[in-house]
């Protein structure tokens, strides 16, 4: 794991993986796809995060365009995502916006050119948002 996501999983009193990371992170960091399931706090959001931004850290930004999109289903749910992904996404000066529905957040979205946008949906923004982001 690269030294500045270690530094800021520290510095958060994480000194060990929970069992869905320390079972997925060794292919995700590798590049590999995975699937896995768990309960609520089980770490699930670490095991996927971390590897998003080792990968992007160093890649080539493309001005105007994310980096990373993830979709959330709920408020509250994009709202705890993005809590876990901004000091990760700090560690290399990436910024992060949350999207709440609506049209209007996305031109907000973009003016500010974020390397992460996270989406909690609003029914017929689904496809606009994941065609543009791609």
């Amino acid at each position: 794991m690269p030294a500045p996501l270690v530094n800021v999983l520290t510095r958060g009193c994480i000194d060990a993986p929970f069992p869905i990371q320390a079972a997925t992170l060794p292919d995700t960091l590798g590049g590999r796809d995975v699937l896995a399931r768990g309960k609520t706090g089980s770490g699930k959001t670490l095991g996927f995060s971390i590897p998003v931004v080792a990968r992007i850290a160093d890649g080539t930004r493309v001005p105007g365009r994310p980096r990373a999109l993830v979709l959330a289903p709920t408020r509250e749910l994009a709202t705890q995502i993005s809590a876990v992904i901004e000091p990760l996404a700090a560690a290399y000066r990436m910024k992060v916006t949350t999207i709440f529905g609506g049209f209007r957040s996305i031109g907000r979205s973009r003016r500010s050119r974020p390397e992460w946008t996270l989406w909690s949906h609003a029914r017929a923004g689904w496809t606009t948002c994941s065609s543009r982001a791609t």
